[in-house]
C-alpha cells in the first residue's frame, strides 16, 4: 500500500500562485481578492465594474458608507492606495480619515498619482 501524501507536497497551477489584489465594486460596497488580470473584472453581485487596488489597501465596513465615499473619491482622482512620501523629507504619508482630509490630501499630493 502507498503511503498517504499530504495536498501540499503537489505544486498548484501558475495562477494560484500569484499575489491576490483587492477588487472593489462601489456600487456593492464589497471588496474581493482576485488575481491581477489584464481585462477589467466584473462584480460576482451585481455584474458592475471592478477596481483593481494595491494590495496595501483594507476595504472599511459595507455598512460604513462614509469611508467608501472616500475611497471612491481618492479612486476617482488616480489613488490606488499606493505608497505616497513627502517630497522633501520621503517620509511616509498616511492616507485621510475623512472625505473633507481627503480633498486635501489630493491637492497635496497630486503630482504622485501614477
Amino acid at each position: 500500500m502507498k503511503k498517504f501524501r499530504h495536498h501540499s507536497y503537489f505544486a498548484k497551477p501558475r495562477q494560484e500562485q500569484q499575489y491576490l489584489f483587492p477588487h472593489v465594486c462601489f456600487s456593492c460596497r464589497k471588496s474581493f481578492k482576485k488575481p491581477m488580470r489584464v481585462l477589467p473584472r466584473l462584480c460576482p453581485q451585481c455584474q458592475g465594474p471592478m477596481v483593481m487596488l494595491n494590495r496595501k489597501f483594507s476595504a472599511p465596513k459595507m455598512t460604513d458608507v462614509d469611508q467608501w465615499r472616500k475611497v471612491e473619491y481618492l479612486v476617482s482622482q488616480g489613488f490606488r492606495f499606493q505608497s505616497i512620501r513627502e517630497q522633501p523629507s520621503g517620509l511616509l504619508v498616511r492616507y485621510p480619515a475623512t472625505l473633507a482630509d481627503a480633498k486635501l490630501f489630493v491637492k497635496r499630493h497630486a503630482a504622485q498619482v501614477r
